[in-house]
């Protein structure tokens, strides 16, 4: 396994699997391709954190681009992970995760495992599954030109075709051969012992044969409503299909995050935590505003409005240095939605002393750190209070 940080690069001559990860490269968008003078060739991360695991079993761990040790930069990616409103999974991201200790792969194992014992103690489901075999008792609807072939001096026996209730669905097939998979590649003890526990849940239950056949079969409804998630990370662990929180398709299994949506939503919990008081109303992504009434078009959504005695506008953005198109963003939200005061929140390497002003409108600069929110949020409360457009 290879751990790098955001926008770090990789060469040829550092990873021996090099030429498996230019192939991820050319078919998503999570890294960049380039060359180097006196280097050679490299691969670049992007703005994503989590983990690709490519088809010979090598692993890329990708962390946040912040001055800490990895084991604290894990657990910082774990926390921001709790607070997706969309991610599937993440309340077993309990404080029992020694994200210290565990590679973030480890961790969406241990996530994976969870989620098919929580299937199990709720109660697997069976279906009817059509049947063929030679009995010597007569059940279901006799197959007469097999029968006569097999049982032609064996008057005894007959050859049927009936229902059988069973755990032989393919949603357990698929689960079966993923818990199978995950059994030889964990190296966590733990991990490796839930594995096994429910490998002997699915002792009934045969491995798929052909996952693409099995994923075809699996339709979602009312009745299986529980297994919608487990099979969504099935995908993951078993298909080399990527799937992130919000968007991309590539052609190695990973779990990547937007590292801007994942400080969007860290950022946002907390501020919804410290600031929903009688003094203030917290509104996450509320579109009420467009940049144009006639026609009503280009929706501008801030990531934080908080409405008290005034309206204040908090914006999210994971970047060193802001752009004049962000300044211009934060001007068309004053005008827009009324509001003299904007707060622009930042990661902790930025400068959190620069004010812009113009006319009644005042723009501050703020860096978060992400390692004491409590203190972030006592801080930002108190510039909230006293600044002065």
């Amino acid at each position: 396994m290879m751990t790098v940080r955001e926008y770090e690069k990789i060469f040829a001559d550092e990873c021996a699997s090099f030429d498996e990860l230019s192939k991820f490269v050319e078919a998503g968008e999570f890294l960049s391709l380039g060359w180097q003078r006196n280097r050679g060739a490299f691969v670049q991360a992007k703005n994503f954190v989590g983990v690709i695991h490519l088809p010979n079993g090598f692993q890329i761990e990708i962390l946040p681009k912040i001055d800490a040790l990895e084991d604290k930069l894990r657990g910082l990616v774990v926390e921001m992970i709790r607070t997706l409103k969309n991610f599937a999974g993440k309340k077993f991201l309990n404080a029992s995760l020694d994200t210290a200790r565990l590679p973030l792969h480890e961790i969406f194992i241990r996530i994976y495992l969870e989620m098919v014992l929580e299937l199990v103690k709720r109660g697997l489901k069976s279906s009817y599954v059509l049947r063929e075999d030679n009995l010597k008792i007569f059940k279901g609807k006799l197959l007469v030109g097999e029968n006569l072939r097999r049982n032609f001096v064996h008057r005894e026996k007959f050859f049927v075709a009936f229902d059988e209730y069973s755990l032989d669905r393919p949603e357990h097939r698929l689960i079966k051969s993923t818990l199978t998979k995950i059994f030889h590649t964990t190296r966590d003890n733990k991990n490796f012992r839930l594995a096994t526990r429910l490998i002997a849940d699915f002792d009934s239950v045969e491995a798929s044969s052909n996952y693409r056949k099995d994923f075809a079969k699996v339709f979602i409804d009312r009745q299986n409503h529980d297994y919608k998630a487990v099979m969504e990370w099935t995908k993951i662990f078993l298909a080399d299909e990527s799937f992130t929180s919000f968007a991309g398709k590539s052609s190695a299994a990973a779990l990547l995050f937007p590292m801007e949506k994942l400080f969007e939503a860290y950022v946002a919990a907390h501020v919804r935590k410290n600031f929903s008081d009688a003094r203030f109303t917290v509104k996450t992504q509320a579109q009420e505003k467009f940049l144009f009434d006639a026609p009503r078009s280009f929706g501008l959504k801030p990531d934080i409005l908080l409405e008290g005695d005034e309206k204040i506008i908090m914006d999210t953005k994971w970047k060193l240095e802001i752009s004049s198109g962000d300044m211009y963003q934060m001007f068309a939200y004053s005008k827009r939605y009324g509001v003299k005061k904007i707060f622009i929140l930042c990661p902790p390497q930025v400068d959190g002393n620069i004010f812009y002003r113009v006319e009644n409108l005042g723009v501050k600069i703020f860096g978060i750190d992400l390692f004491d929110m409590n203190a972030a949020m006592k801080n930002l409360l108190a510039e909230v209070m006293t600044f002065e457009a």
